[in-house]
């Protein structure tokens, strides 16, 4: 199949860590055999990256490259509220991404449009696959729902997709019925869990450094990664870093990332007096996150809705440390118990709950035997059945049948 696809995230250069997932699904739909062609906006930070897998289109809506500010991880402040301006440069968005896509798609000769986020890139995708009647695949991750919910407008918008949309994915129950809720139709409307990559993220990886953090070999390591915004739960992580200290004096904690919330954390860790065992370390290159996960003896993904009622779809993040083969203690939000069996191949914890989470990451460091056994689990489950070979395996059973319909 020739699948054109339309998405405001795309990784801008090597190590980028703006929607990686997504390349990794296009990469492996390729890899089944499928003509795979990209539309994303340009951004500041993108580079030529020639003898790509899959190619990628970039589109410009406005002469000022710092103007470029949809999409990215760029468009929502905090993942709470739109950017100032947002409004005033989204027709110009709609336009080129439009243009954009029915050009590729026309010379492409495409079967299908494949959206990722309904908003902003529904719109465009859905007028492509009007005017050359091919069908609409749209998925679902979370930050699109969300405006969707908050803009009688927008919602208004996403609604009219839903309908013209063959199949909606979605990488969580939450996300599946809030689509049904803004007007999707139930059977179109697919659970797809998202995966990590087994070969890129395995125990054998190499280690980061540690002495680069100031630390010793035999410390103990909990991690955490991910944009430092409130839905990432981290200061709640922080916050349950003294209690697990009263029973291990040489944790550690690394919160790898960056974001608006990052000074805040630290003054947190200052004023909790833990700033020593406490390490910001800042961005991690997506091509160094297998080590940084490697490093880690426990890794945490302390996922909360955040004030604005936004959560996480599914941490990707999530998923590669469970490819690592670490235990991994999350908290039951979004998609995450979809792909977490308590006890079995990590801990769960009520989310925003630092006493839960502390308790949670004590029992992994008293009991190596476990530690060690939802580890192996974890890589287990990724191998098995969360990985982008399975992921890609279902959008091409769905794909086909919106191409070839019975």
């Amino acid at each position: 199949m020739r699948i054109t696809v339309v998405t405001s995230s795309y990784p801008r250069f090597p190590g980028d860590g703006a929607a990686p997932f997504v390349q990794s699904i296009c990469q492996h739909l390729a890899q089944l055999g499928h003509q795979i062609e990209v539309i994303a906006p340009y951004d500041p930070l993108v580079c030529n990256q020639p003898n790509q897998v899959v190619p990628v289109h970039r589109f410009r809506y406005v002469p000022v490259k710092q103007w470029h500010i949809i999409g990215h991880a760029r468009s929502l402040v905090g993942d709470m509220h739109l950017r100032r301006g947002i409004f005033l440069l989204l027709p110009l968005f709609l336009i080129a991404e439009f243009w954009a896509t029915l050009r590729v798609a026309w010379r492409q000769k495409a079967d299908i449009i494949h959206v990722h986020w309904v908003l902003p890139n529904g719109l465009a995708g859905a007028l492509v696959a009007l005017i050359l009647r091919i069908p609409l695949a749209v998925s679902l991750h979370g930050s699109d729902i969300f405006i969707a919910q908050r803009h009688w407008v927008l919602g208004g918008v996403a609604r009219w997709i839903f309908k013209q949309a063959a199949v909606i994915t979605a990488c969580s129950e939450y996300l599946r019925s809030s689509a049904i809720c803004l007007g999707a139709c139930p059977e179109k409307v697919h659970l797809i869990v998202w995966g990590a990559d087994p070969a890129r993220f395995h125990p054998g990886v190499t280690p980061f450094d540690r002495s680069v953090l100031g630390l010793k070999s035999d410390d103990i390591v909990i991690a955490a990664l991910g944009r430092m915004v409130p839905k990432k739960g981290f200061d709640v992580l922080v916050q349950a870093l003294p209690l697990i200290l009263r029973s291990f004096k040489d944790v550690h904690l690394v919160i790898g990332g960056d974001g608006i919330q990052r000074d805040e954390l630290f003054q947190i860790a200052k004023k909790l007096g833990i700033e020593r065992s406490f390490h910001l370390p800042g961005q991690i290159p997506w091509d160094k996150v297998p080590a940084f996960l490697n490093m880690a003896d426990i890794v945490v993904v302390p996922s909360v809705p955040d004030m604005s009622g936004n959560l996480d779809g599914l941490p990707t993040v999530l998923l590669e440390a469970m490819a690592v083969g670490k235990p991994v203690v999350a908290t039951k939000v979004g998609g995450v118990e979809l792909v977490i069996r308590d006890g079995e191949n990590g801990l769960l914890c009520p989310p925003g709950d630092p006493y839960a989470l502390s308790a949670a990451v004590v029992l992994l460091l008293k009991d190596k035997v476990l530690r060690s056994r939802l580890g192996r689990a974890a890589r287990q489950s990724v191998e098995s059945r969360f990985n982008w070979h399975r992921v890609a395996l279902s959008l091409e059973i769905l794909f086909r049948e919106m191409v070839t319909p019975l």
